[in-house]
């Protein structure tokens, strides 16, 4: 009992692989025969597009699918996208009686074309105006399909990965949004013989997202590193496009990104904060600690020298000024300005009196000559031993601890002044930057 279930099961499958050869086989036939007697009556089947000499132009469709946004580059001011492009179009050349005919009798909804088919049949001479480089995925096999319903509708997709061009306005990065755009034309023919429209999209005015048949679709998995995809939009760009008379159907697929600012606050903002923080050790400091606090204002202006060249690499040299750029000169500003304070400091300390002390006195050498005891021996020098000039070297004693203080002032007062006006910088900068347009 159990061999004859075994045998009556393969006999059923195998009945089953030779009716589906055998209606493969026939679908192939029909499609063959479709398009040998449109190539028959038709000679420009695959040369001109449909109703081409009855001066009608042919409308085409069309559907993106964006499945991956690769990268953004500033430097080169373009992206990298990968999809797959859905064109649609009638052409009642190949869908002649007989094809009407061998539909119905085999009661067929749409026949897909094989590789060596396609090559018989005219496709739109689809161009990007704004491409850099692209390239037709072709493993394993070229990665295209055409399907001919009833009605002679016919649906054509093909893989492909582009680089474009997106020119970019820097002036507020990086709080900045971008618009990219995926520019679509004929190249051969204006709009008086070909017109591309939206798929889905009946009119021009019609131009939002519509939830149940969009015309731009963008994968769910699409994830950028630096930007975030806040909307795309499709619209018409109808333009004069070489030497031919008339405009050319042009349609476009806008990306509206926004920057993310994360990276650049861990990256860029918090770092150069805490090199100004740093340059203020220096007021804390003694007068007299020299070395240290040449040392510590030094490496705070060479570290935000560098970081804000490091910034500017991997960015276009553009005319205008940056918000980044903004914000990496005021922080320069602010550890030079803390390095200057201390040589005004310096100069304060060593001087025996500040009063009559002006700018002109920083720039004088001091004079070798004494005015009560004429030019200094610097061969012979005595120094009392009972203590006959004490008074004066207290005196002495007395101014240097006056110029002191006057400096020690002025280090308690840029420990106040220089935090308050870096806050009042950051909170500017934010709160203009980040509500900008």
């Amino acid at each position: 009992m159990l061999e004859l279930i075994r045998h009556l099961c393969l006999l059923l499958v195998t009945i089953s692989v030779l009716a589906t050869d055998e209606s493969f086989k026939q679908r192939s036939e029909i499609l063959t025969n479709i398009v040998r007697l449109a190539h028959d009556t038709y000679d420009d089947l695959k040369t001109a597009p449909p109703s081409y000499d009855k001066l009608e132009p042919a409308r085409i469709q069309v559907l993106l699918y964006v499945s991956s946004i690769d990268a953004v580059n500033e430097a080169s001011m373009d992206f990298t996208v990968g999809i797959l492009l859905h064109l649609r179009w009638t052409d009642t050349r190949i869908y002649h009686d007989k094809a009407h005919n061998l539909f119905l009798q085999s009661k067929l909804q749409s026949l897909d074309f094989d590789s060596e088919n396609i090559k018989k049949v005219w496709v739109p001479d689809i161009f990007f105006p704004n491409e850099k480089k692209g390239s037709f995925h072709d493993i394993m096999t070229q990665n295209q399909m055409m399907r001919l319903y009833q009605g002679g509708t016919i649906l054509y997709i093909s893989r492909l990965s582009m680089t474009l061009s997106c020119p970019m306005d820097l002036i507020n990065y990086p709080f900045d949004k971008q618009t990219c755009h995926i520019l679509i034309m004929s190249f051969g023919y204006s709009d008086q013989d070909l017109v591309l429209d939206w798929m889905n999209l009946t009119t021009a005015d019609d131009l939002t997202m519509n939830p149940d048949g969009k015309a731009i679709v963008v994968d769910s998995e699409v994830l950028l590193p630096q930007f975030e995809v806040k909307s795309v939009i499709p619209s018409f760009c109808n333009r004069r496009y070489h030497q031919k008379a008339g405009n050319h159907s042009c349609i476009q697929a806008e990306f509206h990104l926004a920057r993310n600012i994360g990276f650049y606050i861990v990256q860029m903002y918090i770092p150069s904060m805490l090199i100004v923080m740093l340059s203020w050790i220096s007021f804390w400091l003694t007068v007299n600690s020299v070395p240290g606090r040449v040392s510590l204002g030094l490496l705070t202006v060479l570290t935000m020298t560098t970081q804000s060249s490091s910034v500017n690499a991997a960015l276009p040299r553009v005319s205008y000024t940056k918000a980044i750029d903004v914000w990496m000169s005021t922080c320069l500003v602010f550890v030079f300005a803390a390095l200057l304070e201390f040589a005004v400091v310096n100069v304060l300390s060593r001087k025996e009196s500040i009063s009559g002390f002006s700018l002109k006195n920083v720039f004088t050498l001091p004079k070798d000559t004494d005015k009560e005891d004429g030019p200094l021996n610097m061969a012979e020098m005595t120094v009392p031993l009972d203590g006959f000039h004490e008074a004066e070297a207290q005196k002495k004693k007395r101014f240097n601890k006056r110029g002191i203080v006057y400096a020690i002032y002025v280090d308690m007062t840029a420990r106040v002044v220089f935090p308050i006006c870096f806050i009042i910088f950051i909170m500017s900068y934010w709160l203009y930057y980040v509500n900008a347009e």
